[in-house]
């Protein structure tokens, strides 16, 4: 049953040829696909379709060119047999795929999807077309036949008929058509070929031949032969029609293999066919009829058999082209759904193979396309569509000339090309208006495609089809032989009031005029009879079908044994899994009495037990208990009359193991129990003790953490004192007297600037200026100095507060010039320590995070930790890469409106992934034991996320940088308290 839709991927269609099975992979995950029901022979009847088409085109041509119709029938044949080889090859490729040429290009030109869904939409209104330009036909032959005996023709009543019978049969089931058209298609394609091939024959070989060869060749332009290749190519080209049929055939491989045969008998048909005409068909007034023209050359062979064998051709021709239509123009909107490339609800199909949405869509165009009922105008709309069809058919082989499976790519390059010109001068030969539709209407019909998407009307959506096909149910008529013969004489009566009131009209007509309404009658009866059956006994003999089939797979695959036991209880049937329970194959147990291998039953079946559990005793084998089920087929009340007909189905399970299985499990559960209470004493005691120890193990890890955190706290403090000591320890003494004796010499400069102020007027005026210019400098100079100097000794106090462990307090600070003072500071650490490490410093202050509330000897060290770690991990990589090397140490504050930002990064050897969970760890480090302790970055993370309550996270890639994000928040209020 139908429950899903699912689209083919667009990137990536290529099925790759070591996937197994890819035909049952796509129907095993998608119910809704087509499931492969054709035989070959039916498909193959569908192959033949397009080689009648000849019947209907080549008297048109002929009439119009005469003997040089042969050179449009020539190329026109060559490209048809190339594109049979070439479908079979796309065929192989892509097996599942339904609709054939068309939804091949599409897949060939996945890289434009417009232009493929253009070309298939074209491929599909030509064919659609044909259903009505043959009911056209059909109904025109018999009016013809009818109107000189001055009877008039239902004309409006016999084109809706044709048109729509073989759409009232596909709505049955493809099963069923096709059925219907292999039955006519044989005969039909028979004669076809025995016209083409007995005409060439007689012209060879007959006295009374004109000649093999025409007398003389008449001129033609090129512009009449484009114009009458316009009309062939939508012949010629149609008879690729099998490889629509792949997906839906048992044996796809031969279908495929049958275009190549289809491809041989082209030009016997094409060629043949023509050169038949051109030399038979030259009596004057015979113009375009095509029944005439056909008749002309056939008499001469067939003598009086010609005209009903000519009827027989063109009725059955038209009508098995058009139910070819009807079957291959649904299977394209359906590929083209499933493809994605118009809506899904044309990818719906019945669990009868209906495809039933594509086919309400081809069934209304065509009766549009009737209500038109311009024959002339149609076929030029049509041909149009086709023509353009083929030319992205052709423009597909050519972009996919790179893949395997395209044979002849830069001949496809020509025929497009050719074929555009064709389009071109003889679009515009016939009319040009009728060319603008035919390039017009796949437009169209994707623009009612785009409306369907988005019209909210359930039956234009997948779900409401789904929900119709799980509704309907085909069950089994009680009454069915009943219905089949109430059918039976219905159709028998019918057809013999038809016959009779036929028979009475034609009484006294020409011969040639009764068989060929007599063949058309024939015919059509066949298609009415064969619709009536789809809608009639076809579901009941499918239903049935299906019953029977399921029956006896359940009959083979049931996994207890069934015997089938007649009136007196003897074994009739059993199925295999009745050997392996009693032992015995499928002969010896046929024929034997089943309370012989069971006792326990009495021996007549009458006073069995429908239920009951027997002892099966065997030879050589161990005694076995079944449990013995038995029902009949017919009623037990049954009269006496029919007890000979009576059955029994008896399903029997052997239950050995389960029965001992209970007794062993009550005998288990009897030693579990007692088990079990002696373990839960145990265990009671056991919990007692494990609640004593866990109790014990919290207060030593309580213990424990307590000790950790005052070691953290010893370390926290001895991790800087000793790398501020000695500096600030040597750094002080020396600045005390830069900064004392700075002052002293600014006191001096003034004491100097005054007394030479008083000495002035003994100095040139020049001189003097000098002077105080140069006093003034030196004063600024001893000035900036002492400024410099008491900030260095800001640093050593702080570096003095690290190294005693001092914690400050909170105060509004300007992070920029404390982050610049701690750069200072750790790069002249790293430098006391390695006089050869230097390292580039870039910095990027944001001036507008202002001051911050923190705690900045806490802050500080935070720095110091990361900055120091960074100026490390620089030097260890200048001294593994050497001078190719170049330290950087970038910093940047950034303000976030209620936080700022300090990022903090180096082009190290940066931290590999699995040290890097534990880098905040107390006591872990990377350093050789004496270079570090493993605190400085926990004590870090301390003071930023428990004191400062802000961030610290760690970005880095190995071998190219880390980079610390320091996030505080500005408001402190909260984190004071």
């Amino acid at each position: 049953m139908a429950t899903d839709i699912r689209h083919q991927p667009e990137n990536g269609y290529h099925s790759e040829p070591t996937q197994p099975s890819l035909r049952e992979n796509q129907n095993r995950r998608s119910p809704m696909r087509l499931q492969p029901t054709l035989t070959t022979l039916e498909t193959w009847g569908f192959g033949l379709t397009g080689h009648l088409l000849w019947i209907s085109a080549a008297p048109a041509i002929h009439a119009a060119l005469g003997p040089q119709a042969i050179f449009v029938w020539l190329p026109a044949t060559i490209v048809a047999i190339m594109l049979n080889f070439q479908m079979q090859s796309l065929g192989s490729q892509w097996p599942e795929m339904a609709g054939g040429t068309p939804n091949y290009t599409a897949r060939l030109l996945n890289k434009y999807p417009w232009l493929g869904r253009y070309g298939a939409l074209g491929y599909f209104f030509s064919w659609l077309a044909v259903t009505t330009i043959n009911a056209l036909i059909v109904t025109a032959l018999i009016e013809a036949n009818l109107t000189p005996l001055g009877i008039s023709c239902p004309d409006q009543v016999l084109k809706i008929g044709f048109t729509a019978i073989a759409f009232i049969v596909a709505f049955s089931g493809t099963r069923a058509l096709s059925i219907l058209h292999l039955c006519f298609v044989i005969p039909a394609a028979g004669f076809l070929f025995v016209f083409c091939t007995q005409g060439i024959g007689w012209l060879l070989l007959s006295p009374a031949s004109p000649g093999f060869f025409p007398s003389s060749w008449p001129s033609f332009s090129f512009v009449e032969w484009a114009k009458w290749y316009f009309f062939a190519v939508y012949a010629a080209y149609a008879c690729e029609s099998a490889a629509s049929f792949v997906a839906d055939s048992k044996r796809p491989r031969e279908t495929l293999q049958f275009l190549s045969f289809a491809a041989w008998l082209i030009p016997i048909a094409y060629l043949g066919g023509s050169w038949v005409l051109m030399r038979l068909a030259t009596e004057p007034g015979l113009k375009d009829d095509t029944f005439l023209n056909l008749l002309a050359s056939a008499k001469l062979f067939w003598g009086p058999w010609a005209s009903f064998m000519v009827t027989l051709l063109i009725v059955a021709g038209c009508l098995l082209s058009s139910a070819t239509a009807v079957s291959n123009s649904p299977r394209v909107l359906y590929q083209l759904a499933l493809d994605g490339h118009i809506s899904p609800v044309f990818a719906v199909v019945s669990p009868r193979g209906v495809l039933g949405p594509a086919l309400l869509l081809t069934f209304l165009l065509s009766l549009i396309c009737l209500a038109w009922g311009d024959i002339a105008r149609l076929v030029m709309v049509s041909s149009t569509a086709f023509v353009t069809a083929y030319m992205t058919v052709h423009l597909g082989l050519w972009l996919g000339r790179d893949r395997p499976e395209v044979l002849w790519p830069w001949w496809s390059g020509g025929f497009f090309l050719v074929e555009t010109v064709v389009l071109i001068v003889g679009g515009l030969a016939w009319d040009w208006q009728d060319l603008l539709i035919g390039l017009l209407l796949p437009i169209a019909i994707l623009g009612v495609d785009a409306a369907i998407r988005h019209i909210a009307f359930p039956p234009f959506h997948p779900a409401w089809w789904i929900k119709l096909y799980r509704g309907q149910s085909y069950r089994i008529s009680k009454d069915f032989v009943a219905l089949q013969v109430g059918i039976l004489i219905f159709l028998i009566c019918s057809t013999a009031a038809i016959a009779w009131v036929i028979r009475a009209t034609l009484d006294g007509l020409p011969a040639d005029a009764a068989n060929n309404l007599l063949i058309v009658l024939v015919i059509t009866v066949g298609f009415v009879g064969v619709a009536v059956a789809c809608w009639t006994s076809l579901p009941q003999v499918v239903s049935m079908n299906e019953a029977r089939e399921g029956a006896e797979q359940l009959f083979t695959i049931a996994l207890d044994a069934i015997v089938v036991l007649d009136e007196t209880g003897v074994i009739r049937q059993t199925n295999p899994a009745a050997e392996s329970v009693f032992g015995i194959d499928t002969t010896g147990l046929i024929g034997h009495r089943l309370n012989k291998l069971l006792p326990g039953l009495a021996f007549e079946p009458e006073r069995w037990p429908g239920r009951s559990e027997q002892a099966l005793n065997l030879p050589n084998r161990d005694s076995r208990i079944l449990e013995v089920a038995i029902s009949d087929r017919f009623s037990q009340n049954a009269s006496l009359s029919n007890q000979g007909m009576q059955e029994y189905v008896v399903i029997l399970r052997d239950i050995s193991d389960r029965k001992q299985a209970q007794e062993s499990l009550q005998k288990a559960n009897e030693e579990l129990e007692i088990k079990v209470e002696n373990r839960t004493s145990e265990l009671t005691h056991t919990v007692q003790q494990l609640q004593n120890e866990i109790e014990d193990r919290q207060r030593i890890e309580a213990n424990l953490r307590a000790m950790q955190n005052q070691i953290v706290v010893q370390e926290k403090l001895a991790s800087l004192g000793s790398l501020t000591a000695g500096i600030a320890h040597e750094i002080r003494n020396p600045l005390n007297f830069v900064n004392n004796f700075s002052e002293l010499s600014a006191e001096l400069t003034e004491e100097l600037f005054e007394k030479i102020e008083n000495q002035a007027e003994r100095l040139d005026a020049e001189t003097n200026e000098d002077i105080a210019e140069l006093l003034t400098d030196l004063t600024a100079n001893l000035k900036k100095i002492h400024q410099h100097g008491q900030r260095a000794d800001k640093i050593v106090g702080n570096m003095l507060l690290h190294s005693r462990g001092q914690s400050g307090h909170w105060e509004a600070t300007d992070i920029n010039s404390l982050l610049a003072e701690y750069i200072n500071l750790a790069y002249h650490g790293m430098r006391a320590k390695e006089a050869a490490f230097n390292i580039t410093i870039e910095t990027d202050y944001d001036n507008d995070i202002g001051k911050v509330e923190v705690v900045p000897q806490d802050i500080g060290r935070v720095f110091l930790n990361i900055i120091s770690n960074a100026c490390y991990a620089t030097y260890k990589k200048k001294q593994e890469m050497g001078e190719e090397f170049s330290p950087l140490l970038d910093v940047r504050t950034r303000n976030l409106g209620d936080a700022i930002e300090i990022r903090i990064r180096d082009n190290g050897s940066g931290i590999k992934p699995e040290v890097l969970d534990k880098i905040f760890n107390p006591f872990f480090t990377t350093k050789p034991p004496a270079e570090g302790t493993g605190l400085g970055l926990s004590i870090s993370q301390d003071v930023i996320v428990q004191q400062h309550r802000g961030e610290l996270k760690v970005e880095t890639e190995v071998g190219k940088y880390t980079e610390f994000i320091i996030t505080l928040p500005k408001k402190i209020a909260e984190i004071k308290e």
